[in-house]
């Protein structure tokens, strides 16, 4: 039966109403006004929101090192199921504290910000979206957010602030997605100077498919710590934290965890030095373990044997072996040695229980073919990929039964048959 415009129209408010219920239920349950579905695609979701709030609020003391606070950005956000922002009752805001959201959209970022503030700025060049922002900060009772619509610019009269925060829009006047700090608006890299004398500490947000080195290359010595901030099994921002003032130093990585709580950090030259060791062979019952998505993003290749003692596939197959020590405590602080940090409850490493090692070749793909119809397939470190391997074997999605094809140190590749590990 043919449906009226009307029914199409609810079907797509019906859509909305649930995308922000599961990205930001306290917006949702206070009714937020939502201009269009693209201001919710391209807004932080509210644990991504609460982690970048705690960041601003661990700087407030620069008297603590950064980060190793018992119970750290985004850790409450992450455990809490309804993925509230909380952390007003964790981080009292200082008289005078100030921060600015030069990139304020749909303004979920400077509703977190003003948890942790006295005072927040939210600039706006889209006077529709600033304007909804306004209704919504009331809706919410985030009084202490004062709103200018305007364009940020090298002439712009910012005010003096304590941490000033950007999330460049990554299209251009096209549409086009772009990928150059320059190229983005507003033009970090022309910005920078001023923001670096009008705030102490800048925080930026930038696209999950940045390269952290040349992030690291283009943003220079005031560049502190690059956070990989992963939820629910995906990568949802690069977050890279400038200071001024300070001694010139080596950057950190932080790893973040928001569901499950863990984080882990180390340098680019740690993960240069860190030895690399392989396994000699996998045989079945052994457990397999993947990477997390953050893990691989932020180049932790070598960093898991020289740091937890797992042993690597090959130097080029990011997966590895070894024993899983006891999982992550729940009332533990963020993990500090391998009892707690490689656990399955971390989620820095997804066990898989190996079933069959199989050779990569016809033969065993005909018989894969029949006694697997339906598996999840993953091919690491091969000249095909996952999903043109699929057509080959003639398996479809599904089961129980994840199937990893990869290389080996010695250079042969197999077919490993695994079930989940935990």
């Amino acid at each position: 039966m043919k449906r009226s415009f009307a029914d199409i129209l609810q079907d797509l408010d019906s859509s909305l109403a649930r995308k922000l219920a599961r990205k930001l239920p306290s917006w949702s349950a206070a009714a937020a006004e939502i201009p269009s579905s693209l201001s919710l695609e391209q807004c932080s979701s509210e644990a991504t929101a609460a982690y970048k709030a705690g960041l601003a609020g661990l700087l407030q003391n620069r008297s603590r090192p950064w980060l190793r606070e018992r119970e750290g950005p985004g850790r409450q956000a992450g455990r809490d199921s309804a993925q509230r922002v909380v952390l007003q009752q964790q981080l009292p805001s200082p008289a005078g504290y100030t921060i600015l959201d030069l990139t304020g959209g749909l303004g979920v970022d400077s509703w977190a910000f003003a948890q942790v503030a006295e005072r927040v700025v939210y600039y706006e060049r889209d006077a529709a979206l600033a304007a909804a922002a306004a209704r919504n900060f009331e809706r919410l009772g985030a009084a202490n957010i004062e709103l200018r619509c305007e364009t940020v610019s090298p002439r712009s009269e910012l005010p003096e602030a304590d941490l000033i925060y950007a999330d460049p829009a990554r299209r251009n006047a096209a549409g086009r997605k772009v990928f150059l700090l320059e190229d983005c608006t507003p033009d970090i890299l022309t910005l920078l100077p001023l923001l670096l004398r009008k705030a102490p500490a800048v925080l930026l947000k930038l696209s999950p498919m940045a390269d952290l080195a040349m992030l690291a290359d283009r943003l220079g010595p005031a560049l502190r710590e690059i956070h990989v901030v992963e939820l629910d099994g995906e990568v949802k921002e690069i977050l890279c934290l400038l200071v001024r003032n300070d001694e010139p130093a080596e950057p950190k990585i932080i790893i973040a965890l928001l569901t499950s709580g863990a984080t882990i950090e180390f340098c680019f030259s740690e993960e240069r030095e860190a030895r690399a060791r392989f396994a000699a062979e996998l045989r079945p019952g052994e457990l397999l373990l993947e990477p997390c998505p953050a893990l691989l993003k932020a180049g932790a290749f070598r960093l898991p044997c020289e740091r937890w003692g797992l042993l690597k596939l090959a130097p080029s197959t990011h997966l590895y072996t070894g024993h899983i020590p006891e999982p992550l405590r729940p009332s533990s602080p963020f993990p500090t040695s391998a009892s707690e940090v490689t656990g399955p409850e971390t989620g820095l490493f997804k066990p898989w229980k190996v079933r069959e090692v199989m050779p990569f070749g016809a033969a065993s793909f005909k018989e894969l073919r029949q006694r697997y119809p339906r598996a999840e397939l993953t091919a690491r470190n091969l000249p095909v990929g996952s999903e043109e391997l699929r057509k080959r074997l003639g398996i479809a999605p599904g089961g129980d039964v994840h199937i990893f094809a990869c290389s080996l140190a010695d250079g042969s590749a197999v077919l490993l048959v695994t079930e989940s590990g935990r």
